[in-house]
């Protein structure tokens, strides 16, 4: 085969490969490298499932052709490079923002492709999973001028959009919004988003003390990991800022317990949190054959191809001030919150267990 026709078979292997993963609603592409070949692999609802396989010849170009569309160094293949392409059913005209990752493992390098969101009407607090009474705590939180709203949860858990959800809510032209992010996922129009690029001197601390020199409104931090970070955002949130960001803590109550950790003092916590949440995505239910048991299925659902699950949905527990400083008085836990999800039919309690209980 001559060298152009095999640019030409990478070329539409790759995009055969990203057409099915937007039809098939992943999260995420992973092009893996073995000893047999090229493994890629798609996220969907939380699950990796096997897409295709091809021959060891093959693997090198298709991780060549990914960071030729992310602008990376294909010469380089020794350490890990992250970047970003676009993907789209139209070949012409990609739509689909992707984040690129690329790490050299044992038998070559591995390319994870995370699909972000690129409908921005997919970005509100109605569509994230809250209850009603939740929905009425985050709201009166993000309407405040200034304070520290957290989102909290392990890796995976949606903390991310839910952030994006409240600076879409935020974003009106009487608002300077800014953001400091790792890495900047999903483009939003009105924002001013900064990346993190420590080795440019951009960490947390060095941009926060520059935003706060920009006459921010609202300041959204993509998460606080350390004392520095904290003790900024407490500022920031202290001196007329509203501030959004994300730690890794089991539950919301955990958030208070991480802060001190990191050297904030009770006084300050009281000052300025407004409001704490927990989240986990869970499966949710098909709705075309949530209530059929598997031997009762006499064909294979064409919604959810007899995976019996479609989509996600947040599950949360949402503690506002007066909640994280009182633990007398009553909320709904994360537990409790996918109990009720249970009974209306969304999910099950497989997932409730899974995705809820074992992290709690």
């Amino acid at each position: 085969m001559s060298s152009a026709n095999d640019d030409s078979l990478i070329i539409r292997t790759w995009y055969e490969i990203a057409a099915y993963a937007i039809n098939a609603r992943a999260s995420d592409i992973h092009v893996e490298a073995s000893h047999l070949g090229a493994l890629i692999r798609i996220r969907v609802d939380g699950l990796l499932q096997v897409h295709s396989q091809h021959p060891p010849e093959h693997h090198e170009r298709l991780i060549t052709r990914i960071k030729i569309l992310a602008r990376l160094d294909i010469a380089e293949k020794r350490i890990p490079q992250d970047g970003r392409l676009s993907i789209g059913l139209d070949f012409s005209k990609p739509n689909i923002d992707c984040r690129v990752s690329i790490l050299p493992t044992l038998h070559g390098e591995k390319a994870v492709i995370r699909i972000l969101p690129n409908r921005l009407e997919e970005l509100s607090l109605e569509r994230i999973g809250l209850l009603p009474e939740q929905l009425d705590i985050f709201q009166e939180a993000i309407a405040k001028p200034n304070g520290l709203i957290l989102v909290t949860g392990p890796t995976g858990s949606g903390k991310t959009r839910t952030l994006y959800s409240c600076l879409s809510f935020l974003n009106q032209s009487h608002r300077n919004l800014c953001s400091i992010e790792d890495p900047i996922e999903i483009r939003l129009p009105g924002v001013n988003q900064v990346g993190y690029h420590p080795r440019a001197g951009l960490d947390f601390s060095v941009i926060i003390k520059a935003l706060l020199r920009q006459d921010p409104d609202v300041i959204m931090i993509g998460e606080i990991r350390d004392s520095a970070t904290a003790n900024l955002a407490i500022q920031a949130a202290q001196t007329g800022h509203l501030v959004l960001s994300t730690l890794h803590t089991r539950n919301a109550r955990g958030a208070l317990t991480r802060l001190k950790n990191l050297g904030i003092d009770q006084e300050s916590l009281e000052s300025c949190l407004l409001c704490v949440s927990s989240q986990r995505l869970v499966r949710k239910l098909c709705p075309q054959c949530k209530d059929q048991i598997d031997s009762d299925v006499t064909g294979v659902c064409s919604h959810c191809n007899g995976n019996r699950y479609f989509g996600r949905i947040g599950v949360h527990e949402i503690l506002s001030a007066k909640h994280l400083f009182d633990v007398s008085l009553p909320f709904i836990s994360l537990r409790e919150a996918g109990i009720l999800r249970v009974n209306e039919g969304l999910i099950d309690r497989s997932g409730l267990e899974t995705e809820v209980c074992a992290w709690h």
